[in-house]
C-alpha cells in the first residue's frame, strides 16, 4: 500500500514537473518571438529612408541591403538574403510595390530558418496539383475552342483563320 501511494505521488510530482517545463518552455517561445519581432521592427526603420515611413520601396531596400549593418541584422535573424529582388517579391504580398511593416514582420518571421520537409513537401503537392488542373483546364479550352469553331463552320459555311 505504501508503494503504491509513493508511486503515485512521485507520478504527480512527474506531472506537475512536466506541466510547469511545458508552460516554461511556452512562455521562452513568446519571449523569443517577442525579440524577434523588436529586432524586426529596428532593422524595418533602419531599412527606410528616415521620414518615418509606413512602407519600404524596392530601391530603398535595394540600397539599404548592401549596408552591413542590415546585412548583419538579417544574418542575426536567421535571414538569407542573397537575392534581394526574390526576398522583396516574397515580403510583398499583396504586389503592391511596396512593403508595409505588416507585411515585412510576418514575412521574415516567415522566411527565416531552413525549409522544414513539410514546407517542400508541401511546395511539391500544389506545384502537382496546379500542373495537373492546368492540363485540364487547357483540354477543355482545347475542346470548347473545336466547338465553337465546327459553330462558326456551319452558320457561316466558311472555316475560321488567324490571318486576314
Amino acid at each position: 500500500m505504501m508503494c503504491g501511494l509513493v508511486s503515485i505521488c512521485s507520478t504527480l510530482s512527474a506531472i506537475e514537473s512536466a506541466q510547469n517545463d511545458h508552460t516554461t518552455v511556452v512562455h521562452s517561445i513568446l519571449k523569443n518571438k517577442e525579440l524577434h519581432l523588436n529586432k524586426l521592427r529596428d532593422l524595418f526603420s533602419n531599412l527606410g529612408d528616415g521620414n518615418g515611413e509606413e512602407a519600404i520601396t524596392f530601391a530603398t531596400f535595394e540600397e539599404k541591403i548592401k549596408t552591413p549593418d542590415v546585412q548583419a541584422y538579417f544574418e542575426v535573424l536567421g535571414l538569407d538574403v542573397d537575392d534581394a529582388w526574390s526576398f522583396f517579391k516574397l515580403l510583398d504580398l499583396d504586389d503592391g510595390g511596396d512593403v508595409e511593416i505588416e507585411e515585412f514582420l510576418m514575412g521574415c518571421l516567415r522566411l527565416r530558418g531552413t525549409a522544414r520537409a513539410i514546407d517542400i513537401g508541401k511546395i511539391i503537392h500544389d506545384q502537382t496539383w496546379q500542373i495537373k488542373n492546368q492540363g485540364k483546364f487547357q483540354t477543355w479550352v482545347e475542346v470548347e475552342l473545336r466547338r465553337i469553331q465546327e459553330l462558326i463552320v456551319s452558320a457561316t459555311g466558311q472555316i475560321p483563320s488567324l490571318h486576314n
